[in-house]
């Protein structure tokens, strides 16, 4: 069945679904007008029904008409990217299509094309194209292209014009049948069902024929690899937010994202994991009938099936295409940030601040956890590993465990927390002596550098003495040789967001 004959007959059905609920509501207040003049008391109960499902199916109509997409992410203009838009407006000619109106940069792993049409699509509106940051840093140039070639390929064959009739209809539809219980709404289950089988086939060819323009866009290896990426990219984007742009908030700094994104990418170890779990990815990906996307798998063999030629790879980062990316990405990724995080400031000077902060809040953390569990006076280093050397960890780290845990369970989890507390705090008072620093290691976050050169593991140090108390002397032995502290209820560090 051909993708054109898919998409009519989906929109068939859904034309089908409004003529069957507007048939039942006919039907039924027909038998209840008849009830009603014949005096049956079914009259009434019909009556209600009726009421029910017109309401139903009121209040989905409104909430589905009365929202409208909206236009996100950061707006790139022509003026500021003539190389970007050159590409666009070349690779829509091929497409033979209307490019886009407007293009942004979103903060996702994607690239999406819609139309703000009118009377549900039928009406042409304003364009729209998304380009996701994260593939401006993992992508090369032509896989660029090939991802956008597939976008323009959306609007070529007039596939963002039956989305906009089939979201809403959809939308509608969803709604309506949620509203809806008793038989009415079992057979309205069944018929969306049904729906939903043939739409997303349609969606499946669809992303099929959209395909084929990428591969005449930018080649078959090129459109190969885009596709193959994408899944492993978005993996790396939330694994990149979690462990990097996490630390933001507490450098109260603003980071460089693409860039960032784009070391983190090319770090051996990072390149090493993404090619492993890329594969890995591809072949665990589930099928359904109801996806809308056909399989990566059977999308890069269509691919290979194809007569067009490949074509030289350009394999320049994407993000080379941007005019003066120094200048214009700092302005954009502005606009994609949630809050103002402070000044600009390298990766290596986030980490910094950020790891450091987090040990002042946790060297105060075990201030407070050793003084409420009422184990120690003040607090200080000296006071909790004297406490833990006379066996009190698992009343030290109480105020912080589970009442309910097990013994042996709570024994473990107070030297998991007591080992974590202590670490930083001795990691503070180094910090704050200027013998030790946090470092960027686009494999790890963050490690720890004596200033001597050596790198430091200091958990490696604390937990043996944590988890037996017997070993204790040597934790002391080695704190006296680096000079710690351990007098003083928490290492003082002074941290200022607002100084460079």
């Amino acid at each position: 069945m051909g993708v054109r004959l898919r998409a009519g007959l989906s929109v068939v059905l859904l034309i089908g679904f409004f003529v069957l609920i507007t048939g039942l509501i006919v039907g039924f207040a027909g038998l209840a007008i008849y009830a009603l003049a014949t005096g049956r008391l079914a009259g009434i109960k019909l009556v209600i029904v009726v009421g029910i499902v017109i309401f139903a199916i009121g209040g989905a109509l409104y909430k589905v008409l009365k929202h409208r997409p909206q236009p996100h992410g950061a707006s790139i203009t022509r003026e500021e990217q003539p190389e970007l838009w050159r590409m666009i407006d070349e690779l829509a000619v091929m497409a033979n299509t209307r490019g886009p109106d407007e293009v942004r940069l979103v903060p996702e792993v994607n690239a999406a094309v819609w139309e703000d049409s009118k009377l549900l699509g039928l009406r042409p509106g304003r364009r729209y194209m998304e380009i996701g940051l994260p593939l401006l840093a993992g992508l090369t140039t032509s896989e660029l292209r090939a991802v956008l070639g597939h976008e323009l390929g959306h609007y070529s064959h007039g596939h963002t014009k039956y989305a906009a009739v089939t979201y809403r209809a959809s939308a509608t539809m969803a709604h309506t049948v949620n509203e809806l219980d008793g038989p009415i709404g079992w057979l309205m289950r069944l018929y969306m069902k049904l729906y939903f089988l043939v739409a997303r086939s349609a969606n499946r060819a669809q992303e099929l024929q959209a395909d084929a323009l990428a591969v005449r866009a930018a080649g078959k290896s090129a459109a190969r690899s885009a596709l193959g990426k994408i899944p492993a990219l978005d993996v790396a984007w939330a694994h990149y937010n979690r462990s990097y742009v996490g630390l933001v908030g507490q450098a109260g700094r603003t980071p460089d994202l693409l860039l960032g994104f784009n070391s983190y990418l090319t770090n051996d170890k990072r390149r090493e994991d993404l090619a492993a779990l890329q594969g890995e990815m591809l072949d665990a990906e589930p099928a359904s009938k109801y996806d809308s996307h056909p399989p990566i798998r059977v999308r890069i063999a269509t691919i290979d099936k194809m007569t067009e030629p490949d074509q030289q790879a350009d394999n320049r980062p994407s993000w080379t295409v941007l005019r003066h990316p120094e200048d214009t990405v700092p302005r954009l990724e502005g606009q994609l940030l949630t809050r103002d995080f402070g000044p600009r400031a390298s990766w290596q000077e986030i980490v910094q601040l950020a790891g450091a902060a987090i040990d002042k809040n946790n060297a105060e953390a075990l201030v407070k956890l050793a003084t409420v569990s009422g184990v120690t006076r003040t607090g200080s280093l000296d006071e909790v590993l004297t406490a833990i050397d006379q066996g009190k960890a698992v009343a030290l780290a109480s105020p912080a465990l589970d009442e309910d845990m097990h013994p042996h369970d709570k024994q473990k989890a107070a030297v998991e927390v007591l080992t974590q507390l202590v670490s930083d705090t001795i990691s503070l008072a180094l910090i704050s002596s200027q013998r030790a620093a946090y470092e960027l290691d686009w494999s790890g976050p963050m490690r720890l550098r004596l200033a001597g050169g050596e790198l430091l593991d200091v958990s490696e140090v604390v937990e043996p003495a944590v988890a037996d108390p017997t070993r204790m002397p040597a934790l002391r032995e080695w704190l006296a040789r680096m000079n710690v502290d351990t007098g003083q209820p928490s290492p003082k560090w002074n941290y200022d967001p607002s100084a460079r």
